[in-house]
């Protein structure tokens, strides 16, 4: 977990669940967390909805309490497809 949460670039994490493993400093803020109570529930089971669009931005929704955020698309210039040449 301290390596995705140290990843350079990382705006937010997403959670489909509560990680209890993980303790409370890894796990992300509630709106970001689809299922708070963790994978054994007996409840509605909620997800986490991607769009995307044309320009490359994407939202991204947590469909149990409708918190959504929009990422727009970074510049590539430099980027170059790993395996492959220019």
């Amino acid at each position: 977990m301290k390596v995705i949460h140290s990843a350079p670039g990382l705006e937010d994490l997403w959670q489909l669940h509560f990680s209890r493993l993980s303790g409370q400093e890894y796990n992300v803020p509630g709106m970001f967390i689809a299922n708070p109570a963790g994978p054994i529930h007996n409840g509605t089971a909620y997800w986490i909805k991607v769009s995307a669009q044309p320009d490359g931005a994407f939202t991204v929704t947590n469909t149990r309490n409708g918190f959504a955020k929009t990422y727009r698309a970074r510049a590539t210039a430099n980027y170059q497809t790993p395996g492959t040449s220019r």
